[in-house]
């Protein structure tokens, strides 16, 4: 392995001490036989349960492994950002513990980052991905409502809450330094500075499943979600993106 790291991967982690394991294990162990250098950025969104103790257990004595913890609950969007800052790699991908997209996905990436893609979103909803386990119907709705919302604002976005995107490190450090936005629609805010900034983005499909244990309250988000819209409409409005 070179010295030089290619691949950053951050996953935020809120409460989630019944699925922490079962995901370390996913991700580790795939790591552990590549040929390339790696870094794995654990992220402790201030968990109530037993997460940070886990991380620590599991992951605190491995190579190649980052924990970041802070104790209040701040949203995917700030664990995200958190692990962005301390992030080293060549290229930078987010993902979620329950590995609804295997890791093994991002293989699949790098060609489009040779191509010249700085930012690789993978959908559900373009030609050649696959959905193993559907979500239940009122979740589904709820993610193409959603969708629907984020075209009023960038046109062609077929599947913006997706939780699998890459970056190269340069163009990840320009957006994650403008994200505002902390919960639902922080996809949306990161595919808008990307619109803003002249930042290309591609979507490539992608095998995935729902688990169990989502943390999506439908009434909650879909009121945070319309706000979150709303806030990223005022922020261009009043030009916090240009800054």
């Amino acid at each position: 392995m070179t010295s030089k790291v290619k691949l950053s991967v951050i996953v935020p982690c809120y409460n989630e001490e019944s699925r922490f394991r079962k995901g370390f294990n996913h991700y580790y162990s795939y790591f552990k036989k590549q040929n390339y250098s790696w870094e794995l950025i654990l992220v402790n969104d201030g968990s109530k349960d037993q997460t940070l103790n886990l991380m620590h257990k599991l992951a605190g004595s491995k190579n190649n492994v980052k924990i970041i913890s802070y104790k209040t609950n701040r949203g995917k969007g700030f664990a995200v950002i958190q692990g962005v800052k301390a992030a080293k790699g060549q290229y930078i991908l987010f993902t979620d513990i329950d590995y609804s997209v295997p890791i093994d996905t991002i293989e699949s990436f790098y060609k489009y980052f040779k191509k010249g893609f700085p930012v690789v979103i993978g959908s559900r909803r373009v030609k050649g991905s696959k959905i193993l386990v559907r979500q239940n119907l009122l979740r589904e709705l709820l993610g193409r409502g959603f969708t629907f919302l984020v075209n009023l604002l960038i046109w062609g976005v077929h599947d913006a809450t997706c939780g699998f995107k890459a970056f190269n490190k340069i163009e990840a450090k320009k957006v994650f330094q403008k994200i505002t936005i902390y919960d639902w629609a922080f996809d949306a805010e990161i595919l808008f500075i990307c619109q803003k900034l002249g930042i290309k983005f591609i979507q490539v499909p992608v095998n995935w499943r729902d688990v169990r244990g989502t943390k999506v309250s439908l009434l909650r988000d879909v009121a945070k979600s319309l706000v979150g819209i709303f806030k990223i409409c005022l922020n261009n409005f009043f030009g916090v993106y240009s800054k």
